[in-house]
């Protein structure tokens, strides 16, 4: 026979960086490990420091004090220090020393210091004496195999004691340096992350992060149960707000339910965490629910806590139900099938309930208490009140909907009542049952379709305008009163940016320039526009607008003149004198639409283009139209996508 005494089973150093490193990746993690710790030792008091909202650089760390028990030297040795260490087994107790329910159970939470920091330095007092040592995290990873570790020395001499300064008795500090992670972690995020991780009342033991108490975890919700309801009469709250049941008669199980008024931005929070030994044994979660059942909105609302001792108590691997990092169900354990299925059924029956709990709000308030559709109904008929109302009543029907939209939505309905394109749909709309209404009334609220069928009619008017701009181009229309009359009434005709300051602007009166104009030719200038980012601040430019008409009346290419250019050039010097005197001096531009030119007016507007004062343009009205015309086509068939494809947010 072979001989095998030779084949040993070794445990490298690097194990560490498994059961470490990999298992305990976050802050929130080895901390709750540490609190966990700091429970089973009978600790009234944690006192956590630790650098929130900033980077992590090397002089930074992390320190966790609790005033348990302590550890004595051979607790250090025999216990701390032995990984693997089933502490509930060899010790045959489910229970610390002061009869708390233990956390603690394979050994190795210990190491998710190591997820967290390269660096352990580790002081404990108990029966009057301390021990101090210190672990490396990269010495353990590279320690040779079948040797064990040695522990160091540490350099630390500073005394044991609480944050204020108070000596302590009894009690353990750990001090986590050489910190892993760089990235800043978000304060509020972490300490609603850690009050979630734990069911322990103040009264039991008091966790305080940077000075600040951990309250038990709560959060605001619109909707709670059991409070608002159960899925059975036999189902009770007891005086804590949570529902009572067994799923058998050995699986006792509490739990509540909420739904917060708005989406929980932060995902981790969304879902139902599970407690065991008043420590999170399940991260939340949705009871491995499908996707795209009834009731599935609602999810990102959705929020709760079931507490289930029993998950807890197994000895080995085929009894324990939970992970090796403690936040993790076994949920392939077919011993959890009922367990699962039971939550899946809650939380059918917890989304489905909030639905017609938040319908029936939302109708209440719409219907009753907002006074804003009540306004906009005034100058309507009764049978074309009681068809909006309607529309409001079944948007009601969709749960996730607020009161702002749907007062939206009536909003454009009564602003587009003369768009018979619109009334037509709203009647076909009209015919289908109310949970249909009340789908396509979202599907237009949420992609704005009426918006952008009264765009369309908005656009499909303003081509028409263009159309008729060319036409009197074309056919040789004069300045006054054609061609003048029809930008004044459409300015957007020019330049959509801009609006119309005046017409027939008297540069004498209104500009108060002492100018005698040539005999027969008026100081008149068409129009003055002005261009501003938005409206709240003053206009960035003045823009003087000179137009000819583009054809004679036989038919010719009018060409402007020369003494057309001067008074041009006149108009906008004027403007330029006036804008002097502004607190807001705006730039001024001088724009003259002309088809062609003399050859002394076109040497004029050469001189012109290069002027200092003021800055000249000139176009033609072919450039003019066909810019305006093709800024709203272009815009058509943005509204046209998104009219044709609402319920399709990727053909926006």
């Amino acid at each position: 026979m072979t001989d095998i005494s030779d084949l040993k089973l070794r445990f490298l150093g690097s194990l560490v960086e498994q059961l470490g490193a990999q298992m305990y990746p976050s802050a929130t993690a080895t901390i709750a490990e540490l609190i966990s710790n700091a429970w089973d030792a009978d600790a009234r008091n944690v006192w956590v420091d630790i650098p929130l909202g900033e980077r992590w650089t090397a002089e930074k760390q992390i320190v966790v004090i609790d005033d348990g028990i302590g550890m004595a030297y051979d607790d250090a040795r025999d216990a701390y220090l032995n990984v693997g260490r089933k502490r509930r087994k060899e010790e045959d107790t489910e229970t610390s020393p002061g009869g708390r329910p233990l956390h603690g159970r394979k050994g190795i939470g210990k190491l998710a210091a190591f997820g967290t920091a390269r660096i352990l330095e580790f002081c404990s007092r108990r029966y009057g004496t301390e021990t101090r040592f210190r672990m490396d995290y990269d010495k353990i990873r590279t320690t040779p195999p079948g040797n064990d570790y040695q522990v160091e020395t540490t350099d630390d001499d500073e005394a044991l004691t609480r944050p204020d300064g108070v000596p302590l008795t009894h009690g353990t500090r750990i001090k986590l340096q050489s910190l892993r992670l760089k990235r800043a972690i978000n304060e509020e995020q972490f300490r609603v992350s850690m009050s979630r991780r734990f069911a322990l009342k103040t009264s039991d033991m008091q966790v305080f992060v940077n000075g600040k108490l951990i309250e038990r975890f709560d959060y605001p919700v619109e909707f709670r149960f059991p409070r608002d309801g159960t899925p059975h009469q036999s189902i009770l709250a007891d005086a804590d707000g949570w529902a009572e049941e067994a799923i058998d008669p050995d699986r006792p199980v509490r739990w509540w339910i909420g739904f917060t008024p708005k989406p929980l931005r932060d995902q981790s929070l969304q879902g139902i965490s599970v407690l065991a030994r008043g420590k999170m044994a399940q991260r939340p979660f949705l009871f491995q629910r499908a996707q795209g059942v009834t009731g599935q909105l609602g999810q990102e609302y959705l929020i709760g806590e079931v507490e289930a001792d029993w998950l807890d108590e197994g000895d080995d691997i085929e009894t324990d139900h939970i992970q090796a990092n403690r936040d993790q169900l076994q949920l392939e354990n077919e011993e959890l099938d009922a367990f699962v299925r039971w939550g899946q059924e809650r939380l059918q029956w917890a989304l489905a309930k909030r639905n017609d709990l938040r319908k029936a709000k939302t109708e209440e308030r719409v219907l009753s208490k907002d006074p804003r559709i009540d306004k906009l109904l005034e100058s309507l008929t009764a049978r074309e009140q009681s068809r909006i109302k309607r529309i409001a009543q079944h948007m009601s029907l969709v749960p996730e909907i607020e009161p702002d939209d749907i007062f939206r939505v009536i909003s454009d309905v009564v602003n587009a009542m003369d768009d018979v394109q619109i009334r037509r749909m709203w009647e076909e709309i009209d015919d289908e049952t109310p949970d249909v209404q009340a789908k396509v009334w979202d599907i237009i609220r949420r992609f704005s379709l009426i918006d952008a069928r009264r765009h369309m009619t908005i656009i499909e008017a303003r081509l028409e305008a263009i159309r008729k701009l060319r036409e009197y181009v074309v056919d040789g229309a004069r300045e006054v009163p054609s061609i003048h009359a029809h930008i004044k009434g459409n300015p957007w005709l020019i330049d959509p940016r801009w609006h119309l300051y005046d017409d027939q602007v008297d540069i004498r009166h209104d500009f108060g320039i002492d100018y005698e104009p040539e005999a027969g030719t008026g100081a008149i200038a068409d129009f003055m526009f002005g261009l501003r980012p938005n409206a709240s601040i003053p206009n960035d430019e003045a823009i003087v607008v000179e137009i000819k008409r583009g054809a004679t009346s036989s038919g010719e290419v009018r060409r402007v003149g020369v003494d057309e250019m001067n008074r041009f050039e006149t108009y906008v010097l004027a403007a330029v004198n006036h804008f002097e005197k502004s607190t807001n001096r705006p730039r001024v531009t001088g724009l003259m639409i002309a088809q062609s030119y003399s050859d002394a007016a076109l040497m004029k507007r050469r001189n012109l283009e290069t002027a200092q004062m003021a800055r000249f343009v000139f176009r033609t009205w072919e450039a003019v139209i066909a810019d305006t015309e093709q800024f709203h086509r272009s815009w058509l068939d943005v509204e046209a996508r998104r009219a044709d494809n609402g319920d399709d947010p990727a053909a926006r």
